[in-house]
C-alpha cells in the first residue's frame, strides 16, 4: 500500500482498517474480533467486513481499530489495549491512526453501528521554500532530516490512554531523505511563491522533543549566480526562531517555511490543526 496522509473522510475511505474487539458478560471476557479487515464499500455505502458477528444482550463491548490495515498490532482482551511494536517512521511511512469505542448493552439495547473517532498517532511535518535571493534557486540536493528517533512502540486503550515508547533510530541518514523537484528554470525570486521542499509534501514523524536535541534539516542548494557552487546548510529545528515548538505532538501539523538567500537559510514554523475523523463501523 502506498504512503498516504489522511486529510479528510474521503482519504480515510481509501484505506483498510484493522479491527479488534472483546466483550464482557457474567464476569468473563471473550474475544470478538481479532485483526478483522474492514473496508469501505461504495455500493452500500459504508464500512463492511467478512465475518459477521451478532450482539449479545447484556454484554459490555470494547472495540479498537488501527488504520491502515497494513500496520500490525496485538490486542489484549483483559484490558482492551492494542500494542504496535517496532513501528519505523520514514519518508514512506503510512499515516498511523487509531480509534476506540465502547458499548454497554447491560444498560441499553442499542444494536446500531459503532461510532469511531480516529486520531493521528504521528505528527505531520511539512517544509516549504521561499526564494528571497537575487537570483532563481536552481536546485536543491542531498535533502534529509536527521538526528530524530524514528522507531518506537505505540499503545492505546479504550480508556483514552495513548503512549509512544521511542527506542532508537534506524537508518539515520536516509529515514527522512527526499528529493525536491523545482519548477522549470528554478524557483523565481518572488516572496509570494512557495514550493514544497520534499517531493511528497509532508512527512510523518514520531512524537518527540525537538528542543536542544540536534535534529537538523540538511540540504545543499544552487543559485543561478553562484558559479556552480552549492551552499550547504544544516539547520537545527529546535532553534529555528519565532515561536518554534519544543516538541512534535501526535495529531498536530508543523509547517516550516524556509527563506533562502545566497548566504542564509532561515526557518519559521506555523502550528496548524489536523482534524480527527469520525466514522461509523
Amino acid at each position: 500500500m502506498p504512503r498516504a496522509i489522511v486529510e479528510d473522510l474521503e482519504d480515510l475511505q481509501q484505506q483498510e482498517i484493522r479491527l479488534f474487539g472483546s466483550f464482557d458478560i457474567n464476569g468473563k471476557t471473550a474475544n470478538l474480533f481479532n485483526a478483522e479487515r474492514l473496508y469501505y464499500d461504495s455500493e452500500l455505502p459504508g464500512w463492511n467486513y467478512d465475518n459477521t458477528q451478532f450482539w449479545i444482550k447484556g454484554a459490555q463491548y470494547r472495540f479498537s481499530a488501527i488504520c491502515p490495515y497494513m500496520v500490525e498490532g496485538t490486542y489484549s482482551d483483559a484490558d482492551g489495549r492494542v500494542t504496535i511494536e517496532g513501528y519505523v517512521g520514514s519518508s514512506d511511512s503510512p499515516d498511523l491512526m487509531y480509534a476506540t469505542s465502547e458499548r454497554d448493552l447491560a444498560a441499553a439495547e442499542d444494536y446500531s453501528v459503532v461510532p469511531f473517532n480516529f486520531h493521528h498517532a504521528c505528527a505531520s511535518v511539512q517544509f516549504n521554500i521561499v526564494n528571497a535571493s537575487n537570483a532563481p534557486l536552481l536546485q536543491v540536493r542531498n535533502l534529509r532530516l536527521v538526528g530524530l528517533q524514528n522507531r518506537g512502540n505505540f499503545t492505546f486503550d479504550t480508556a483514552g490512554n495513548a503512549e509512544w515508547e521511542l527506542d532508537g533510530t534506524t537508518e539515520t541518514g536516509d529515514a527522512y531523505a527526499g528529493t525536491c523537484v523545482l519548477p522549470d528554470g528554478g524557483l523565481p525570486v518572488n516572496l509570494n511563491v512557495q514550493h514544497p521542499l520534499y517531493e511528497n509534501g509532508a512527512l510523518l514523524v514520531l512524537p518527540q522533543s525537538v528542543y536542544k536535541t540536534g535534529i537538523t534539516l540538511h540540504l545543499e542548494y544552487l543559485m543561478a549566480n553562484s558559479d556552480g557552487v552549492y551552499n550547504i546548510r544544516d539547520i537545527e529545528l529546535g532553534w529555528s526562531g519565532g515561536a518554534a515548538p519544543t516538541e512534535w505532538k501526535a495529531g498536530v501539523k508543523y509547517v516550516y517555511t524556509m527563506t533562502i538567500t545566497e548566504n542564509t537559510a532561515t526557518l519559521n514554523v506555523m502550528v496548524v490543526d489536523w482534524v480527527d475523523h469520525y466514522v461509523d463501523l
